[in-house]
């Protein structure tokens, strides 16, 4: 008898705290975004927290200055949580949940990439 495969959608309600979303910004700009982002600057000059990946979670936002253009973007908390959401929605970030929380210490730099990349762009472009 042959095997039947079955594809469904499942909806997840999750839960992020201002700490994850500080951890994961940490992780991109540390490593995850490198590859195509030069530069990361605090818009308005005001550091909301100790360091500019706390700008995100309180608020705040940055100027990500592409590598090899003068191209730029902003990233605010809005986009922060868009890009997380697609991010799960593409099946990427279901493997990062633990009791319905992000869970940062599962965000790597790869995934932090991704995760940006979706904020800004809605899908992943540079490779």
């Amino acid at each position: 008898m042959a095997v039947t495969a079955f594809d469904i959608k499942a909806q997840v309600h999750i839960h992020i705290t201002g700490q994850t979303i500080d951890d994961i910004m940490c992780t991109a700009l540390e490593g995850g975004i490198t590859g195509w982002c030069d530069c990361a600057e605090v818009v308005g000059g005001k550091y909301l927290g100790e360091y500019a990946h706390e700008q995100i979670s309180r608020g705040g936002s940055l100027m990500l200055y592409d590598a090899e253009s003068t191209d730029k973007w902003e990233l605010d908390r809005e986009k922060f949580l868009r890009g997380l959401r697609l991010w799960m929605e593409d099946g990427d970030g279901i493997c990062a949940l633990n009791e319905g929380e992000v869970d940062a210490a599962l965000v790597d730099s790869e995934a932090a990439d991704l995760i940006i990349q979706y904020a800004l762009f809605g899908e992943p472009v540079f490779g």
